[in-house]
């Protein structure tokens, strides 16, 4: 072979080399290629993000049923363990209804995060 023709088979390579590398460093700054690859995320994330949603309505709810029988049991004068036990259900409840806005806090971030 001459000299000649391996420059331009060795030049050919390295150029064809060089696009070949190029390729998945551009397709990451497109958007409709992100777009497709994350498709399956942001799915997910919008699940994850309506589960919440309804656990917290249903938290809510509890907290809401919770509070109407602490209520009903001060008119009606129950005992002080039921009325402390009350409380205690009260305080469990606040705490989940926090758990739960704190996840769909994050759930919510990495949707945002999917989408960019």
């Amino acid at each position: 072979m001459k000299r000649n023709a391996l420059k331009r088979i060795v030049l050919g390579g390295l150029f064809a080399g060089s696009l070949i590398s190029v390729m998945p460093a551009h397709a990451d700054d497109d958007s409709w290629w992100r777009g497709w690859w994350n498709r399956a995320e942001i799915r997910q994330d919008r699940q994850e993000v309506e589960r919440d949603k309804r656990e917290l309505r249903q938290d809510r709810k509890e907290l809401l049923n919770d509070r109407r029988e602490l209520r009903r049991d001060l008119r009606q004068g129950a005992s002080p363990d039921e009325i402390a036990r009350d409380l205690r259900e009260l305080r469990d409840d606040r705490g989940e209804l926090r758990k739960d806005r704190q996840e769909m806090k994050q759930d919510r971030r990495e949707l945002q995060r999917d989408r960019r």
